[in-house]
Order: C-alpha cells, then structure tokens, then sequence
C-alpha cells in the first residue's frame, strides 16, 4: 500500500486547515511589509519643497540645474520651481499666502523683502546656521545686514547688485582726446567729461548725449551727496526726504545735469524715443556715458561696433560717496510644512556652487566674498574693470523697511521730481510741496 493512502479523511481536514493558516500569515507578513514600503513611498512623494523665484531665462536655468544637482543628493526631496515674473511678483506670493497656497522657499530682492518681514511671513535662520555651522562671515556685510533684522537673519544672500556702474564708450572717449575716467573722480570732472564726449549736429541738435541713466535714478546722487528718505531704515519713524538739505543738493544736481549743463537727454526726450529705453542709447553709440548696474554686461558683451569698459560713480562733495543697490538671496516661508527640507535646499543653492555658476553669467555678483573675488566673476572678460565693485558694495545704501515705501517713492515723490527734471519747478519748490504731503503720510511699519 502506498505511504500516502494511511491519511484518513480527518488527517486531510487537520492539513487543510494548518495550510490555510500559514497562507494567512503569510498574507498577513506580507500585507504589513506592503504597507511599510508604501508608507515610506507616500512619505517620500509628500516631502515636496516648493521655491518662487522670477528671473530670466538664463537666471532660471541655471536655477533649475542646482536643483537638478540638489535633488541628485537628497533624492528623498522633490523640490518643484516656480516662475513668477518680476512685475507680478510680491502680488502674486502675498496672495498665495493669504490663500494658503504659498511656496516653502522665496528668492527675496532687497527691494521687496520689507513686503515679507513687515508681514512676519520669513522664518529666522538663526538656528539653522548656527547648527549647520554656516559662516555668515563669507559674505559681503552689507547685504547680510539687510536681511538682519534686531537680529534675526531672514534671508540668506545670493547676490549683490551696486548701482554705481557708469558704462562709458572708449572709442568716443579716443576720438574726443578725453582721458579714461578713474574710479577716484568727483562730480565736477564728471561733469567736465560729459561735456567733453556730447556731440551735435550743424543745428545743434545733440546726436550723442553725455551721459543718460537708465531709468531715473535720483538715488544715485541723493545718496552720494549724503542725503537720506527716512529718519532710521530699518525702523523708520518718519521722512526725512524734503527737510534733508543734502537730499536737496543731490536731486538739484541731477536737475543741473538735464538744465543747467546739458549734457543728459530731458524727459521730453525719452518721451520721443519711440520706446527705445536709454541702454538702446549706449548701444547704439548715441550716449557716450550710462549709469546702470552690472546686469547689463550679457546685453553689452554683444556690442561690436565700439569697445567699452565701465567706471564706479563719481564721488560726490567733500569725497562721500554713496549709492542704491540692488541684491537677492533665498529665505523660508513660516507657513512651510518641510522647514528642515526648505533649509537644506536654501543652504544649496545660496552657497558656492550657485554662486560660482551665478557668477559664470558676467550679469551678477555673488554675494559670496571669496567667489565674487575669484576667475569666476572676475573673468578677464569686458568689462575690465568690474574689480571695482568689490570695493563698490561698501558704499551701498538700501530703502526703508515700511509697507508705503514703493507707493510714496511712484505716487508723492516721483511725480514731484518730474517737475524738477522738466524745469516747471525749482528743487526748492519741489521740496515745500512735498514735506507736508510726506508728513501726512508717514512710514508705515506695522
């Protein structure tokens, strides 16, 4: 008889059962181990850090490859870019926020940082730096103090942005037996130059002006002359824009540039130009001087018709010297759910390897000291003097941190310099007319 017909009915019943048994382990081993892996997958795909940033094509592009490379050494986040452009930018985050939509990472400009930290919506990153041992050291002073406030620091700096950049024409400059300016010049030689390198027609008709800013920039003589907006910038009380007698002599000067020497295009001009913006000027060999940032270096790097290099501002009376500036860098909002996640990508791509690519563009200088003072900024490309802005970024002023700042700046204060620049009012003028309008309406900080 065979071994496998001595099992009786109730043996084939006892087996039965015992398999179903180990079946339903096994199930169940398996189920909870399923489980796990897929917990583990839901926590991965959860860990998504959003950032904002607006910028160009070329900015985020080189953006998008730091996140690449990010991504390449924390595959457990997934950091997802969004592109807002600049115009539209604050409106658009400040919505988000309300809404509960808002992103983990920002890029903060200088400018509308104040429209994040007067709405308490960054996080201090005090701790995390402490903690990861950043040296906050390495980079410029100035734009670290920015984003310091009572200190806390908010936003780490990417970039630095000094607008003291005078473009000038060399082959102008040749042909007009005028020497290259220096650094060390003042405004009167400035003012000597410029009229030296204008040109006109038979008629008179100015066919090359001496110098044109690009876009009006009162700043760039207001602050160089010692004048100020605000009473204390990081806790303004009240404007001390139409009572400063230096703020006076600065938008004064830039008047006399346009009435009194002639040798900058009134706004009659700009008006007429069909939509060409004043760096179409330069380039087009119709303004022999223009005040701008660095960013311009891409754009004029294609220039081939004249060779041209670029000069810091003059200094203004007495040898102060002093200008606006722009900068960016990247902070985290309070609203995010992955802070730590956030901080680690910021970290990234604030620190030298975003600097180093950041800097390869020739249209942005690092925030980071030893990159900016490095080849990689520093290229050996036009134009030949961009060293000078590493002695630029200490003369840089910012705006106030209030909510009005932008508001009072394009709605009270800047239709009262038209007046100025067109000659239908004297400075003097201007200035009475505005301080009671200035004090009706004082910084708003809260």
């Amino acid at each position: 008889m065979s071994m496998w017909m001595i099992f009786t009915i109730s043996d084939f019943d006892h087996l039965e059962l015992n398999l179903k048994k180990l079946f339903f382990r096994w199930l169940s081993c398996f189920s909870f181990a399923a489980l796990v892996a897929l917990a583990g997958c839901a926590k991965n795909e959860g860990i998504k850090v959003k950032i904002s940033s607006w910028g160009d094509l070329q900015e985020n592009a080189i953006l998008s490859d730091l996140i690449t490379q990010f991504q390449t050494l924390h595959p457990d986040i997934k950091v997802e870019l969004q592109r807002i452009p600049y115009t539209e930018y604050t409106t658009k985050l400040i919505t988000q926020m309300a809404g509960g939509q808002a992103p983990d990472v920002i890029c903060a400009e200088v400018g509308n940082y104040s429209d994040f930290y007067l709405r308490d919506a960054l996080e201090p990153l005090n701790d995390y730096v402490e903690a990861d041992k950043v040296d906050m050291s390495a980079y410029y002073p100035k734009v670290v103090d920015r984003f310091t406030v009572d200190g806390k620091l908010y936003v780490i700096a990417r970039d630095t942005a000094p607008i003291c950049v005078i473009y000038y024409n060399k082959d102008v400059f040749d042909a007009a037996g005028v020497p290259y300016p220096k650094d060390s010049w003042t405004w009167e030689e400035f003012v000597a130059t410029a009229k030296k390198v204008q040109a006109a027609d038979a008629t008179g008709r100015v066919t090359r002006w001496g110098f044109v800013d690009d876009w009006v920039m009162s700043e760039a003589w207001i602050y160089d002359f010692g004048g100020s907006y605000v009473d204390d910038i990081k806790h303004p009380t009240r404007w001390t824009f139409a009572d400063d007698p230096r703020t006076l002599e600065g938008v004064q000067f830039r008047s006399d540039l346009i009435n009194k020497y002639k040798v900058m295009l009134p706004p009659s001009s700009v008006s007429a130009m069909g939509g060409l913006g004043n760096a179409d000027l330069f380039v087009n060999g119709n303004a022999a001087m223009f005040l701008s940032g660095i960013w311009k270096t891409p754009e004029f790097r294609h220039i081939q018709k004249f060779k041209w290099d670029v000069v810091m501002l003059p200094k203004g009376p007495n040898g102060h010297r002093a200008f606006s500036t722009g900068g960016s860098g990247y902070g985290i909002l309070k609203s995010s759910k992955y802070k730590k996640e956030a901080w680690e990508l910021v970290k990234f791509i604030s620190g030298e390897e975003g600097a180093k690519k950041l800097a390869s563009t020739g249209f942005a200088q690092p925030a980071l000291m030893k990159v900016a003072n490095s080849p990689d900024f520093l290229d050996g490309q036009d134009p030949k003097n961009k060293k000078m802005l590493l002695e630029a970024v200490k003369y840089v002023e910012y705006g106030p941190l209030c909510k009005n700042w932008t508001e009072t700046l394009s709605g009270i204060i800047g239709p009262e310099m038209e007046k100025v620049w067109s000659a239908t009012e004297t400075a003097e003028q201007a200035m009475a007319h505005l301080k009671p309008r200035l004090d009706a309406n004082p910084p708003q900080t809260k």
